[in-house]
């Protein structure tokens, strides 16, 4: 999500303008920017969801939703033409 990103106790991810939220078990689709293993004991992955169609599922769905039906709102109707 494009926003200021709060940690809460309960482990969850809250967006601090959208609402949003993030809690461990939501399926998400992410892009890889950063892989580090400086303590190989603990590796880490650094993850984006900024661009559009990433994040959380359902805000995937809900922004395809959303793109379709403002593309059919700004389609021009056809003219028949006459024989």
């Amino acid at each position: 999500m494009d926003d200021y990103v709060l940690f809460n106790k309960a482990g969850s991810l809250n967006g601090k303008q959208s609402g949003k939220t993030l809690k461990v078990g939501d399926r998400v689709r992410a892009r890889i920017v950063a892989v580090s293993f400086r303590d190989p004991k603990t590796p880490k992955i650094g993850l984006t969801m900024r661009q559009p169609y990433l994040g959380k599922l359902e805000w995937i769905e809900a922004e395809v939703k959303a793109a379709g039906k403002a593309e059919k709102a700004t389609a021009a109707p056809k003219k028949k033409e006459k024989k």
